[in-house]
C-alpha cells in the first residue's frame, strides 16, 4: 500500500509539472471599468495555481442546461448573475447589476447594470445579453402532434421565475437599463435572480434560432475552440482533458479590482482535476497537492496528522447546509413504450405513507453517525438542514430509530413477515426494490449498505447498483427507470432556491417530478404553503409559513432522510485572502485569494 501511495503521488506531482502556468494572462491589458466593483480587502499578490478536484467532470458547460451540481461549481466562475448573495448577511448584493429600484408595490423592479463591462472577447455587455437570457428561458415551441405549447429549451428557471401563474415579464429601457414585472408580489425576486447566469446574445443567438442551443458549449467545445466559451467572470477556459482536467486562466476583462486598482483575480490558474475516487482526491490533498478538499469526519484523524507536514488546516465548518436522503419512484402513468414507469406491485408500496414512516424509523441513523462520520454528524429530520438557521423548522415530526415500532407499523398496514424472515404484502408479494448510488463515493457506499442490513431486518431485500453520476440522473430525471435512489442535495439560503424541489409541479420534485397539478392532497397543501410563502414580505410569517411545509414533508416521508454530517473542509495554508462566512462555501470570494509564503 505504501509503495501505492508513493505512486500515485509521483504521477500526481506529473501532472501538476504538465500543468504549471505559462506567463501572466495579460489581466493589465485593459483599462478598468469605471463602473468595476472594488472589493474591499487588503491588496494581494499575482501568481500561482489554484488546484482542486471534482468527482466528475461537468457534462456541459451550458448555464441553461446544467442540471448538476459539479457543473455549476465550474459555470459559477465563469458566467455571474445580476446579483449574488453577502454569505454573511443572507441579503442579495450587486454583481452584473450595480443597483436596483423597487416599485412600493414590490412587482416591479429596474435593474441598473454595470456600464463599460466586456465579454472575455472583448465584446460590449449590454442589457440585449439579459433580454436575450430571458428570451430563451420563456421560449416556446409549439408540439406538432398534440399542439400543446411547451418549453423550446426546457430549463429549470423557467417554473422558478413563473409567479402567480404568469411568466415574468421583462424589457429593455436602455443599453444598461432592464425593468422586470411580476403578476404578483414575490419576495424572493432579487435572491432568485442570482440562479440566472448571464449568456452572450452575440455568441449564442445563432444557435437558438437553428435549434442547435442545447448542445453549444458542449465538453467538446471546450476541448476544441475553449475560447469560444466566452465569459463574465473572473476565469476563463484555458484548456480542457475529457476524464482528465479543466484549466481556468484569469478573464482579461473581468469587472472586479482591489484597492490598489488591480484586476481580480489574483490566482494564475484554476486547475480542476477529476478524480472519481474520493479517497484519491483526499489523499491529494494530504500529501499537499491540491489546495482545497472537503474532508469527511471518518478522515479527520488521519488527515490532520499530515497537517504540519504538508501545511494545511482543517476547518470545521459546522453541520452541513445540504441534504441526503432516499426515495421511491412515485411517478405515474406510462413511459415512451407504453410500459408504467414503475411496476404497479411496487408503485402500491412506495405510495403508502405508512410504509415510508416505517422505513424511515429503520433506518440506525445513530448508527451511521457513530460508523461513517465518526460521531460528528446529527440526524436530519427536515427537508431543510439544521445549518440554515432561520429558516430550519426544529420542531418536525420525528422517526427516531426504532426497528420493532417500524415493523410493527408495517403489519398495522397490512403488511406480513413470514417465518423465514421475508415481508410480504396483502397479496404475498416479497417486499424487494433496488437502490440506485452514485459510484465513487465510499461514504456513500456505507450509507448505502447499512440501508440494506437495515431494511433486511425488516425482511426487505434490496439491491444495491453502483452508477457513474451521470447515467444515475439520467434514469432517475428523464427516462424515470428506478425503485428507489439515494441523493444528495446542496443547500443554504432562501427556500426559493428549492423551488423545482418542493413544488409537485417542480423538474426535481424527486419522487415525481412535473406533475400537471398535484396528484394527492398533502403535495397541494406544501405547494399552497409554499406558494403562500412567496408573496409573504413580513420575514416572521414567511419564515412560519415555510415551517409548515417542512411539517407537511415530514409527516408524508416522501423522501427517507439520512444524516447531517459536519462540514470539514481542508485548505492549504499558503492561501490569503479567506473569510470563512457563516454558512456556505469557504471558497465563495475564489477571485480574492492569492498566494502568499508557507508558514512553515
Amino acid at each position: 500500500m505504501k509503495n501505492a501511495c508513493l505512486h500515485l503521488c509521483a504521477a500526481a506531482a506529473l501532472w501538476l509539472t504538465a500543468c504549471a502556468p505559462p506567463a501572466d494572462a495579460e489581466r493589465g491589458k485593459f483599462p478598468i471599468p469605471p463602473q468595476a466593483q472594488i472589493v474591499d480587502i487588503e491588496p494581494g499578490a499575482y501568481g500561482g495555481s489554484f488546484v482542486y478536484t471534482l468527482p466528475s467532470e461537468p457534462r456541459t458547460f451550458n448555464a441553461l442546461i446544467a442540471e448538476d451540481a459539479y457543473a455549476a461549481q465550474v459555470i459559477d466562475l465563469l458566467l455571474p448573475a445580476l446579483v449574488t448573495q453577502d454569505p454573511f448577511t443572507q441579503t442579495p448584493a450587486p454583481a452584473l447589476a450595480k443597483s436596483w429600484e423597487v416599485s412600493p408595490d414590490h412587482k416591479s423592479y429596474v435593474i441598473r447594470l454595470r456600464e463599460g463591462l466586456f465579454w472575455s472577447d472583448h465584446t460590449p455587455f449590454t442589457a440585449d445579453d439579459v433580454i436575450f437570457t430571458f428570451d430563451i428561458i420563456f421560449a416556446d415551441t409549439q408540439d406538432p402532434a398534440t399542439g400543446k405549447r411547451a418549453a423550446k429549451i426546457p430549463n429549470r428557471y423557467r417554473q422558478q421565475f413563473t409567479i402567480g401563474g404568469e411568466p415574468l415579464r421583462y424589457e429593455k429601457i436602455d443599453d444598461h437599463t432592464v425593468r422586470f414585472e411580476t403578476a404578483t408580489p414575490y419576495a424572493p425576486f432579487l435572491n432568485d435572480l442570482g440562479f440566472i447566469s448571464i449568456l452572450p446574445k452575440h455568441k449564442l443567438a445563432p444557435f437558438v434560432e437553428d435549434g442547435t442551443f442545447k448542445s453549444q458549449w458542449s465538453n467538446q467545445t471546450a476541448l476544441d475552440t475553449p475560447k469560444e466559451i466566452v465569459t463574465m467572470g473572473p476565469f476563463r477556459i484555458h484548456s480542457y482533458r475529457p476524464g482528465e482536467r479543466l484549466v481556468l486562466e484569469p478573464n482579461p476583462h473581468y469587472w472586479k479590482a482591489d484597492k490598489k486598482g488591480r484586476r481580480l483575480p489574483y490566482i494564475d490558474r484554476m486547475i480542476i482535476k477529476f478524480v472519481p475516487e474520493a479517497n484519491t482526491g483526499l489523499l491529494l490533498f494530504a500529501t499537499g497537492q491540491v489546495d482545497v478538499a472537503s474532508v469527511s469526519p471518518s478522515d479527520v484523524a488521519w488527515v490532520e496528522r499530515a497537517a504540519k507536514t504538508y501545511d494545511f488546516s482543517i476547518y470545521d465548518r459546522g453541520p452541513d447546509t445540504g441534504i441526503f436522503f432516499i426515495y421511491f419512484n412515485l411517478k405515474s402513468g406510462q413511459n415512451p413504450q407504453g410500459k408504467p414507469y414503475v411496476d404497479p406491485v411496487k408503485h402500491a408500496w412506495f405510495s403508502n405513507v405508512k410504509f415510508r414512516r416505517a422505513l424511515q424509523r429503520a433506518i440506525d441513523r445513530p448508527g451511521l453517525i457513530r460508523a461513517v462520520f465518526f460521531g460528528d454528524g446529527v440526524p436530519l429530520d427536515s427537508i431543510i438542514s439544521q445549518a440554515n438557521g432561520k429558516w430550519h423548522n426544529p420542531d418536525t415530526t420525528k422517526y427516531p430509530y426504532d426497528p420493532q415500532r417500524a415493523l410493527a407499523e408495517l403489519q398495522e398496514a397490512g403488511f406480513t413477515q413470514t417465518p423465514d424472515g421475508k415481508l410480504r404484502d396483502a397479496k404475498n408479494n416479497p417486499i424487494a426494490f433496488e437502490l440506485l448510488v452514485a459510484d465513487g463515493s465510499e461514504r456513500g457506499a456505507k450509507i448505502a449498505t447499512t440501508f440494506l442490513d437495515n431494511m433486511k431486518s425488516l425482511g426487505i431485500d434490496v439491491r444495491l447498483a453502483y452508477l457513474d453520476f451521470g447515467t444515475l440522473i439520467a434514469r432517475t430525471s428523464n427516462t424515470h427507470d428506478f425503485d428507489a435512489t439515494m441523493m444528495g442535495l446542496t443547500g443554504g439560503g432562501d427556500p426559493s432556491g428549492g423551488k423545482a424541489v418542493y413544488l409537485s409541479s417542480g423538474r426535481l420534485h424527486f419522487w415525481n417530478p412535473s406533475q400537471p397539478k398535484p396528484e394527492t392532497a398533502w403535495e397541494k397543501k406544501a405547494d399552497d404553503l409554499f406558494t403562500a410563502s412567496e408573496s409573504e414580505f413580513d420575514e416572521k410569517k414567511r419564515v412560519a409559513l415555510i415551517y409548515q411545509m417542512q411539517e407537511v414533508f415530514a409527516e408524508e416521508v416522501p423522501m427517507l432522510l439520512l444524516v447531517t454530517p459536519t462540514n470539514f473542509i481542508g485548505l492549504q495554508n499558503r492561501w490569503r485572502g479567506v473569510r470563512p462566512p457563516p454558512i456556505g462555501s469557504l471558497m465563495w470570494n475564489l477571485d480574492e485569494l492569492w498566494e502568499g509564503p508557507k508558514t512553515r
